[in-house]
């Protein structure tokens, strides 16, 4: 039991975890709305509540597959704490792989505002904002496995 211990003792674990459940969450809140005579959503899963005369209207990304492999990616993360250099490239991976999530989200809400040409108004809901919540808690996350491989680096010296 003490190396689940020391993982949770550490700082970082607190921020991924974080990480994971914004990632979480976005999957099951809508990224946007359309308001047309019906609210049209788009989500993680796609396109909901579209009319049957809208049926060729779709989304161009599948962003369950970004969110999911961001969630296993960050536990993948914590799970590797004895190797700091390791996580800290993780990190990175996972940073990198947020910011091309929330870059196609945008891209794709406005695409898909361009295929419906009769809406009145385009709603952001928390869904599309929760991927940019976890940036920072990646960022914070890697400043502290920085900080933990600095200290084990003096460490090392002093002896």
């Amino acid at each position: 039991m003490p190396k689940i211990n020391n993982m949770i003792q550490r700082i970082q674990t607190i921020y991924l975890l974080l990480t994971i459940s914004c990632m979480i969450t976005s999957l099951f809140i809508p990224f946007s709305s359309y308001l047309n005579n019906e609210a049209i959503t788009l989500g993680a899963f796609g396109l909901a509540n579209l009319p049957e005369n809208l049926s060729e209207v779709s989304s161009r990304f599948p962003y369950y597959l970004c969110i999911i492999s961001v969630i296993g990616l960050t536990i993948y993360t914590i799970a590797m704490y004895k190797y700091r250099k390791r996580q800290l490239l993780l990190g990175r991976i996972n940073y990198l792989l947020i910011l091309a999530t929330i870059v196609f989200i945008l891209i794709d809400i406005d695409y898909v505002a361009q295929q419906l040409d009769s809406i009145d108004k385009i709603q952001y809901k928390l869904g599309a904002f929760l991927p940019v919540a976890a940036l920072p808690f990646i960022f914070l996350a890697n400043r502290g496995i920085k900080k933990d491989e600095d200290l084990v680096k003096s460490l090392d010296r002093l002896r």
